[in-house]
């Protein structure tokens, strides 16, 4: 996706020469040699920009990462990150990193003083950072953002793919002792800094995203309102009867008699995904650590894995972070949104349009505006799906 190379951010970077040597599938590295580069200026008006660097590769005999080089060729942004060491993550349960890179897509040339922001959360087992890589046979999200920009459908705003992944695939945006203080890390650290950084417009930020990430967005839109007043989330995890009791009562098999710790070791083992059901067994722990942890180390399944009953007490806890259940409950803070997008495909794979379903009916009722469609497609169908969005947003911001 992109190569990093600690030089200054005044000038544009090629690549000329580059060697791979070895890949390493366990840890995702790239050992490279022989690169070479050539360097060009770049005309880029001065401006104070907190410039963080992320790293990706390694090189040959070298611990130190390649920073700062990217091979994506945007015509309408700069690729840049910021970088948060987060207070919100440290000592986190599941031991992941607190220092966090987020990349961002700013625009070269912008008619207003004031630029608008996008935040941009990924599905579970997803990162936003992800978005950037590379794609077969098609656009990754940067360069259809980019290339709707030269159309005028999309809006020239301040992109943030954000990271907040985790040991178990995701984190769902929110506060947990099971996983961490995803939502304070976004809403006290990444977006304060985002502020500071940018000239952000704060009266157009949208928080959008797919599947956990619509999920992510509904619910820091509708709990921030004064931040988050913009939201899309397209085919949300919502209505967990259908959205997640499924995959758990597809691993409990795998599931039943073992413990935790147990668990986290054949994860980090690679054993779970090794297997045919491996997502539906991430997805049931993933959940369960975010949703109902009793504490760091200790996870509660919302049914009897033997005998597949609800136990209610802890399925209650799942429930009050349904959107279906929280959104009416939030209904004032939601009313204060300017802009709501809903989208769901109508053959989702996990029946997220009961869920969506629902959440229109219920904002028609406390008479909130917002869009809402169902397409033909599936919940694998969003590449096509995110350009519609921008369009409309475009339309909505016109910062062309």
């Amino acid at each position: 996706t992109f190569l990093n190379i600690p030089l200054t951010h005044r000038y544009s970077y090629f690549l000329n020469e580059l060697s791979l040597n070895s890949f390493n599938s366990q840890t995702g590295n790239l050992q490279l040699e022989n690169i070479t580069w050539s360097v060009k200026p770049m005309n880029r008006a001065k401006r104070k920009v907190k410039q963080n660097l992320l790293k990706i590769y390694t090189i040959k005999g070298e611990s130190k990462m390649l920073e700062d080089f990217q091979l994506l060729n945007l015509k309408n942004f700069y690729l840049e990150q910021i970088r948060i060491k987060s207070k919100a993550l440290k000592s986190n349960a599941l031991g992941d990193p607190s220092e966090r890179i987020n990349p961002c897509l700013v625009p070269k040339s912008f008619k207003s003083k004031k630029l608008p922001l996008v935040l941009v959360l990924a599905g579970f087992t997803g990162n936003g950072p992800k978005y950037l890589g590379p794609r077969s046979f098609e656009d990754n999200m940067a360069e259809q953002i980019d290339k709707g920009a030269s159309k005028q459908k999309a809006p020239k705003a301040v992109y943030v793919f954000v990271d907040a992944f985790s040991f178990w695939g995701g984190s769902q945006f929110i506060n947990s002792e099971g996983v961490g203080n995803y939502e304070d890390y976004i809403v006290k650290e990444l977006y304060p800094s985002l502020i500071e950084s940018y000239p952000i417009d704060t009266k157009k930020v949208m928080v959008m995203g797919v599947s956990s990430g619509g999920y992510g967005a509904l619910h820091l839109a509708s709990k921030f309102p004064e931040k988050f007043n913009h939201c899309a989330a397209l085919a949300p995890d919502s209505y967990f009867e259908t959205c997640y009791l499924g995959d758990i009562y597809k691993a409990s098999p795998y599931l039943q008699g073992k413990t935790y710790s147990t668990l986290v070791a054949e994860h980090k083992k690679g054993k779970i995904l090794a297997r045919r059901d491996g997502h539906s067994i991430l997805n049931a722990i993933g959940m369960t650590a975010c949703y109902s942890a009793k504490s760091k180390k200790k996870i509660e399944f919302p049914v009897d894995l033997s005998t597949g009953l609800l136990n209610k007490s802890i399925w209650k806890k799942w429930k009050d972070n349904d959107p279906v259940h929280f959104l009416p409950k939030r209904h004032k803070k939601v009313a204060k949104l300017k802009e709501i997008y809903l989208e769901v495909g109508v053959r989702d794979q996990f029946h997220l349009y009961f869920g969506a379903r629902q959440m229109h009916q219920a904002l028609k009722e406390k008479k909130i505006r917002h869009h809402y469609n169902e397409f033909n497609g599936t919940h694998f169908d969003f590449a096509e799906r995110r350009p519609v969005l921008w369009e409309w947003l475009n339309k909505k911001w016109k910062t062309n």
